[in-house]
């Protein structure tokens, strides 16, 4: 796996870099040859006793994003230290690629069109034949995940009733890492 060294989030020109760039969680290839930006809105549709449908709600489905992605086994990389330590670049971004898509883990994906923030890798497809022997050609298409908030109703206008449930110990807990600390973690195997 790709021994690169993290971001270092604290040079501006990196950040610079990450949020100007066109970028997958943090990982620069050589080349984006073409992105398919989707967005769906689904209305529904209910019959009423005349026949026709009434549509009374509409609601966003999770962003879609299909990136052909290119690399050259024979370029020197944009950020120093990425997608080295393989047989090869080409080689070493396709591992990365299939690295994120079993980790499962929400990234950011930053385009000229938008920022998609919690994405996961949903298709990965990369053909290779006799004109990608030094380079890599890859379909990545990504999936919004949409997080929901969870709230607490009280139930009962009867207090001894609802404030009475045994509510347990607080735990400590660790502060929030940034999801592209973890995922170049869990890459790295940190």
């Amino acid at each position: 796996m790709d021994n690169s060294p993290l971001l270092d989030l604290a040079d501006p020109s990196i950040v610079q870099l990450v949020y100007t760039k066109t970028n997958i969680g943090g990982w620069f290839f050589d080349a984006y040859l073409k992105m398919e930006h989707t967005s769906r809105l689904t209305i529904t549709d209910h019959p009423v006793q005349a026949g026709a449908a009434v549509s009374d709600h509409a609601f966003l489905q999770p962003r879609e994003l299909s990136m052909d992605v290119a690399m050259s086994s024979v370029n020197e990389s944009r950020v120093p230290g990425q997608f080295t330590g393989g047989y090869d670049r080409s080689v070493q971004a396709f591992n990365v690629l299939k690295k994120l898509h079993e980790l499962r883990v929400p990234i950011q994906i930053h385009t000229r069109l938008g920022l998609y923030p919690n994405m996961l890798v949903e298709v990965l497809s990369a053909p290779d034949d006799f004109t990608t022997y030094h380079g890599l050609r890859c379909t990545v298409t990504f999936r919004e995940i949409l997080v929901a908030q969870v709230t607490t109703v009280k139930i009962s206008s009867r207090p001894q009733v609802t404030d009475s449930s045994k509510r347990g110990s607080p735990e400590p807990v660790t502060p929030n890492q940034s999801i592209l600390k973890q995922v170049s973690g869990m890459l790295l195997g940190h």
